[in-house]
């Protein structure tokens, strides 16, 4: 009964909350950027859980792994999807060097610095430290457009080059942040032990790749036919459950899965815009239902883990800050890039949580203390992140736009 409960409950506060905006002038820019991105759900999800109410109790969250499957290979689906080599070939090719360099930057400074700091904080095996310290490293590389989205609805911006830069890194460098988590589950694919066996990850990898391909060769297939709109969404539903369902039987990961099979529809399939167009409509939906079910997992403890948070929180923005630096001072655009650009990329958005529980499905033990690190992480930088956006501006190129 608490299963079918729970399923009406996440259902009708998912579509319900997709529909939802919340830009209020009355509201400080900050909070209405929390409200925005639908941190609440977390809470939401926290009251709802065993920690809460009681009704998504462990049983239930059991039985919603589907759920969960489902919606972390529609991300990585949807990820995929935009990375269509011929539409990246057509901007700036320092767009893409900027971006992939400054979230390499991150993702190694992160790494390294967590690593040290949860072994001096935390009691864990060796091959978990480096699991955990290099998935907070995946998931501080990628940066959330909606907090440049609020400041764009309320701000007018002069310095359009400088905007688009930021727009564009923020949109790729969640590709990057799943590139390394693929790393991460790679190196270590089979129990979280410090040995590394090649042939393994290898194997590992492999699978990963066929997994999201062959369903991504079925829908290109399915799509060379005649069908209607609501065929096509049949088509593109179905191969996505296909995807996740084979990802979860060979015990791979639903998101890099899902980003295969999105990258082969982006470069092949003839109604890729048709597809994306499918899959942003649901986008918002999804990532409220894997918020609830992250905040109804999460146990909520006075520990250590909150203190890596706020240590996580400040790391990452100086990583971010000496990344995007080095990677401006490298690649140079043609217009002027403040040293402090990172500060304007620190808004991290629904695939950090995506990741976080990707990984617990393979290192259920550790999942919490990462739900728990992420979690201060996002309610810190989503507060001031749309502040630190317009400080990148000089004060002459920023004007705010009439109240309707």
């Amino acid at each position: 009964m608490k299963f079918f409960f729970s399923i009406i409950i996440i259902t009708v506060i998912a579509l319900v909350g997709s529909r939802l905006t919340f830009f209020n002038r009355r509201l400080p820019i900050g909070f209405r950027h929390i409200l925005l991105t639908g941190t609440e759900y977390i809470f939401i999800g926290l009251l709802l859980g065993s920690a809460g109410l009681g009704l998504m109790d462990h049983e239930t969250l059991l039985k919603l792994d589907s759920f969960l499957l489902f919606g972390l290979t529609w991300v990585g689906f949807l990820f995929g999807l935009q990375f269509e080599v011929r539409l990246l070939r057509n901007l700036p090719r320092y767009y893409f060097s900027i971006t992939a360099v400054q979230s390499g930057i991150t993702f190694l400074l992160v790494t390294v610095f967590m690593y040290i700091c949860m072994a001096s904080l935390l009691d864990l095996p060796t091959g978990i430290l480096v699991l955990s310290a290099m998935t907070l490293g995946a998931t501080s590389s990628c940066s959330a457009q909606s907090a440049i989205a609020i400041v764009n609805k309320n701000y007018s911006i002069k310095n359009k080059g400088l905007l688009d830069l930021m727009r564009y890194i923020s949109s790729v460098d969640g590709l990057f942040a799943l590139i390394f988590f693929a790393i991460v589950l790679c190196l270590f694919p089979a129990n979280g032990s410090k040995d590394f066996f090649f042939l393994e990850s290898a194997k590992w990898l492999g699978l990963s790749v066929i997994t999201g391909a062959f369903p991504g060769i079925v829908l290109v297939i399915l799509s060379k036919s005649r069908f209607s709109q609501q065929e096509y969404s049949l088509f593109l539903i179905g191969s996505v459950l296909l995807c996740g369902g084979i990802a979860h039987q060979l015990n791979n990961s639903p998101l890099i899965a899902g980003l295969t099979c999105g990258i082969i529809a982006a470069n092949f399939c003839r109604h890729r815009l048709r597809a994306l167009q499918i899959v942003v409509q649901a986008e918002k939906s999804i990532y409220i239902l894997l918020l609830l079910i992250a905040g109804a997992m999460w146990k909520f403890k006075l520990d250590l883990s909150l203190v890596i948070g706020i240590i996580y929180f400040l790391t990452r923005v100086i990583a971010k800050v000496i990344g995007a630096f080095a990677s401006t001072r490298i690649f140079t655009p043609i217009y002027k890039v403040p040293a402090k650009i990172g500060l304007g990329l620190i808004s991290e958005g629904g695939l950090v949580i995506a990741i976080v529980l990707n990984f617990r499905f393979f290192y259920p033990s550790v999942a919490n203390s990462l739900i728990t690190i992420v979690i201060v992480s996002i309610l810190a930088s989503e507060i001031i992140s749309p502040w630190l956006i317009l400080k990148q501006f000089e004060k002459h190129e920023v004007v705010m736009k009439p109240q309707s």
